[in-house]
């Protein structure tokens, strides 16, 4: 700042009654007004023209009008986060009082009923994108090969990919003349603003950019590269070209110099590579800051075009297109719905209520053998940003590899899903018959599931999250893409999407019939299960006011409906029923919630640390154990105390139990068979000498004990490698304990050597290769692989190796093969009569 300036802020300062202004304060005024004239200078056209005292003036009035429109935004923000503090400390207070429970454990119920509140938004905001997807999953114009890979591992047709870019940086215009993408482009340009002014309303501050936004996922270690000065020179000199240089200029409007514009991209380079380390200070908060404030800082890279865009992200870009698009949707629907549950400031109405809760508890009490701080992490994002993202991603590599190994005959063990799926109808008090019906409209009818997707329910593959056996959105890297076909090709995404679609239109269906029944005419039981869910009387009303959607021949409660009534609390009563409506999906189909993915993360351990990853990587596989305990134990034993008027409330929790376990052991008993066919035996004598051992697993095998099941009724025995080793993949995780079975292969084997029994060194180690080998474990592919060779390789390098599995299978049971290891073809069919002991 010029001397004659410093002495006019001074004397302004002076007259306004403040004290001398220090170097720093006057060093923040100048570099505002610098900011401002550049700003200024990009959408002025006649800004050069003007004299350096009118741009000066100009800038110092827009900088006042910026920090007096700051100032009101803080002070209504601040007059929001009361009136929010106010808020949440009503739905804490009356939960205690409903639940009979401390405000620790009221605390927590309300952090998880906002994570399906952000569920809810992601779910509606992801509806309205369904031109995209289409766009996104189109063939169009693509050759044989690439459709394959598009099946196969989700990939880019590049064509369309390009042409949706293009639409969307120029705001959907038509100008490719594709008119796919044109539309796809203005379902997601429609949905971010409708989320930028929904955040913004709430008390957000996230501006506009004049061309389409489309993320920007770095990968940080391709842009780190080396990390030395030369790595940083090789990627301003490659991204230099693609960038819209209109957008960098000087104070005068004059565009930035080349030793300006690359020191500029220098600084980006540090923060990008080190995954914005280099803005951490030593022993600084880690907090998320204010929310309000999310995106509201400048976007400092700006692509000059579509093709730009697209040429960067194909040398330091990760994951595609689409699954950047959905990534940010999902991070704006988390940001949303934390700011319009908890204020501007989420962070900061948290501390408070965890100082509540301390005073109130006599000590912050633990839910679920977790602190409240744990599940806060993990629903804000903490959790889940990386500290290292290379460590984050080696991590995840090594999940996936035992996804595409070892889960290719999931869906096997998944027909213990109908079992959670009648209980969690029973409990809802839907018709049976109706869920039933909706199993096979969904799966055998496009236009159902069209139906479903235009109204919210989006299926987990569509979005690549796969909660159920990894926790992340899978499908951005090699081997993500690999463990996302496994699940695709076994057929384990499509009976999970089938049953979770069928069983949320049976609840749409419920909840039309209930929506025309007034609050105080529900039954207790109906309305006792409202409120744990977060829905309240006032939400009620909104929800009776609807126009139901007629689909089928059945009404529906869609959000469409509830939008219709033009309530100003629309919105949020939308996503509380969609978010309720996914969560009930959950019970029937299991999927981890808050407090599994908090457990099975170490207790919201940051990914890319040495501790996250270890506990992720030993808690893998464990989530549906693990859930089945959060969810449907803990909903049995706290069920409401009242009736649903044909049942007291002991004989419900009986009754819940009881359906529970019977249909979850007969049909892990189904389960169980079934394996057994696909591997080329008889069935198990149900009723014979081995009978006992075969309920106890199937017992273990549906689900309905838990890991208290896992643990103390499998056999660990059941697979290669022995005793030790397969109580250390159970105890250890199986990415740890596939390396500890190797290790017990080869100590094994010595000893046999040493002892001078038989060795299986070679076969043995040749299963375990198969076992982290993608498509070699799909169920309906692995018998004919077996016969094709993998039985007689076996028997070559360890000649008796089929000998002693016919004879094990001999002792443990007493089957015999309908399909003897080593031959090309069955002997005969199998025999359905061993399963009774005829």
């Amino acid at each position: 700042m010029k001397p004659n300036c410093v002495t006019a802020v001074q004397e302004a300062a002076k007259k306004l009654g403040r004290n001398a202004l220090t170097a720093a304060q006057l060093q923040a005024i100048d570099d505002r007004i610098n900011a401002t004239m550049r700003r200024l200078a990009r959408s002025d056209p006649d800004w050069q023209a003007k004299s350096t005292d009118q741009r000066v003036i100009e800038a110092a009035q827009a900088a006042m009008a910026d920090i007096q429109a700051e100032a009101a935004r803080k002070v209504a923000n601040a007059q929001r986060q009361i009136l929010k503090t106010a808020a949440t400390d009503i739905r804490i207070t009356e939960g205690m009082a409903q639940f009979k429970e401390g405000r620790s454990r009221a605390l927590v119920n309300d952090i998880d009923n906002t994570g399906h509140y952000i569920n809810g938004i992601k779910q509606e905001a992801v509806g309205n994108m369904v031109d995209l997807m289409e766009a996104a999953k189109t063939g169009e114009g693509a050759g044989f090969g690439r459709r394959v890979m598009m099946f196969l591992f989700d990939a880019d047709n590049p064509r369309m990919t390009r042409d949706l870019a293009t639409e969307i940086y120029r705001n959907g215009d038509g100008s490719t003349g594709n008119k796919i993408a044109a539309e796809g482009a203005k379902a997601y340009l429609n949905v971010i603003e409708g989320l930028r002014q929904r955040f913004n309303s709430a008390g957000g501050d996230v501006g506009r950019l004049e061309y389409g936004y489309i993320p920007q996922p770095h990968d940080a270690a391709k842009v780190r590269g080396a990390g030395d000065a030369a790595a940083r020179e090789a990627w301003v000199d490659r991204i230099a070209p693609l960038l819209d240089r209109s957008r960098y200029v000087l104070e005068d409007g004059s565009r930035m110099g080349d030793a300006e514009f690359r020191a500029l991209l220098g600084r980006a380079w540090e923060t990008i590579s080190s995954d914005g380390a280099n803005k951490r200070e030593p022993g600084a908060f880690g907090g998320n800051g204010a929310k309000a404030n999310a995106g509201s800082e400048s976007r400092q890279i700006h692509f000059k075009d579509a093709d730009s865009y697209m040429a960067y992200m194909k040398d330091f870009g990760t994951g595609s297109m689409y699954d950047a698009v959905i990534g940010h949707v999902g991070r704006m629907a988390r940001d949303i719905g934390l700011i319009e549950r908890y204020g501007p400031n989420p962070n900061s109405q948290m501390r408070l209520q965890f100082d509540l809760a301390d005073r109130a508890d006599g000590g912050i009490k633990r839910d679920f053998g977790l602190r409240p701080q744990s599940y806060w992490d993990q629903l804000n994002g903490t959790a889940g940003t990386p500290q290292s993202a290379k460590l984050a991603q080696l991590g995840t590599d090594a999940r996936n590899i035992q996804t595409f190994g070892k889960l290719g005959s999931a869906v096997i063990s998944s027909i213990t899903d109908l079992g959670t799926f009648m209980t969690t109808t029973g409990y809802n008090k839907l018709g049976y018959w109706d869920a039933i019906a909706n199993l096979g409209k969904t799966a055998a009818s496009k236009d159902a599931r069209d139906f479903m997707t235009t109204h919210g329910i989006i299926a987990e593959s569509m979005i690549g999250d796969m909660n159920r056996w990894t926790g992340d959105n899978i499908r951005q890297t090699w081997s993500g893409r690999l463990a996302n076909s496994t699940m695709k090709l076994s057929l384990m995404n499509a009976w999970t999407d089938t049953l979770r679609r069928a069983f949320s239109l049976t609840m749409m269906q419920g909840l039309a019939r209930m929506s025309k029944t007034e609050w105080g005419k529900l039954t207790e039981w109906d309305r006792t299960l409202m409120e744990r869910r977060g829905i309240t009387e006032a939400d009620w009303q909104v929800i009776t006011k609807a126009d139901l959607t007629e689909f089928g021949g059945k009404q529906h409660l869609t959000p469409e409906a509830i939008r219709a009534t033009n309530d100003d609390r629309a919105s949020e009563v939308v996503a509380k029923v969609l978010g309720l409506i996914q969560n009930e999906s959950e019970f029937a189909v299991l999927n981890p919630d808050l407090a599994t993915k908090t457990l099975a993360s170490g207790g919201a351990t940051q990914r890319g640390t040495v501790r996250g990853e270890l506990a992720r990587s030993v808690m893998q596989f464990k989530s549906f154990p693990i859930a089945m305990v959060s969810r449907h134990w803990r909903r049995m034993l706290e069920a409401p105390q009242v009736t649903d008027g044909s049942a007291p409330v002991l004989a419900n929790r009986v009754m819940y139990a009881g359906a529970l376990m019977v249909t979850t052991t007969a049909l892990g008993a189904i389960a169980l068979q079934a394996k057994q066919l696909v591997a080329g035996k008889d069935p198990i004598d149900m009723q014979g000498p081995h009978a006992g051992k075969f309920w106890t697993k199937a017992v273990a095998q549906g689900g309905g004990l838990s890991i208290v099941g896992d643990f103390l009724l499998a056999d660990s025995t059941d697979q290669p490698g022995g005793f030790v080793s397969n109580a250390a993949k159970s105890v250890l995780g199986p990415a740890l304990g596939s390396v500890f079975e190797l290790a017990s292969i080869g100590k094994t084997n010595i000893d046999r050597k040493l002892a001078g029994k038989t060795t299986h060194t070679a076969a043995e180690s040749l299963q375990w290769a198969r076992a982290n080998t993608p498509y070699t474990g799909i169920w309906y592919a692995r018998a004919a692989l077996d016969h094709a060779g993998l039985h007689a390789l076996q028997e070559n390098l360890s000649p008796g190796y089929l000998g002693k599995m016919k004879a094990r299978s001999a002792k443990d049971f007493g089957q015999s093969y309908w399909w003897n290891p080593g031959t090309g073809m069955p002997d005969r069919a199998p025999d359905f009569g061993k399963a009774v002991g005829q």
